[in-house]
């Protein structure tokens, strides 16, 4: 992956792209979430440090793009869950929406149609 300095800035320029962050008052910034666009669906990435695992961050972030991905019009989002996350799983598991799955060499895609994402976040 590489130092994160080395391709932060692109990331986060990449036209149309939506970034969510949790910042302590401290001001590190404590998990983070993103939507690339992918033609007429999104990406969707999550991490949240170690320390802060478990606290319902992720949970929140995820509902946060989900709201942003209907926002933006997108059709599908879609995620990659690698080897050995089980954190995601577990998010998903509670989770109000339905996902697809489809699971190959050991990394895991999953979507979620935004129609779906939006009635279980009452949004239409």
């Amino acid at each position: 992956m590489g130092d994160p300095h080395s391709y932060l800035r692109t990331l986060l320029a990449r036209p149309g792209s939506v970034h969510l962050a949790v910042q302590q008052t401290s001001g590190d910034i404590v998990a983070v979430a993103h939507l690339m666009p992918d033609r007429q669906n999104a990406e969707a990435a999550l991490l949240v440090q170690d320390d802060w695992q478990n606290s319902g961050l992720g949970g929140r972030l995820l509902r946060g793009l989900g709201a942003q991905a209907v926002n933006g019009g997108w059709k599908e989002v879609y995620g990659l869950i690698l080897p050995g996350d089980e954190r995601i799983p577990a998010i998903l598991r509670h989770a109000s929406v339905p996902v697809r799955r489809l699971s190959e060499e050991g990394v895991t895609t999953v979507w979620a149609e935004t129609d779906r994402i939006a009635t279980a976040l009452r949004l239409r």
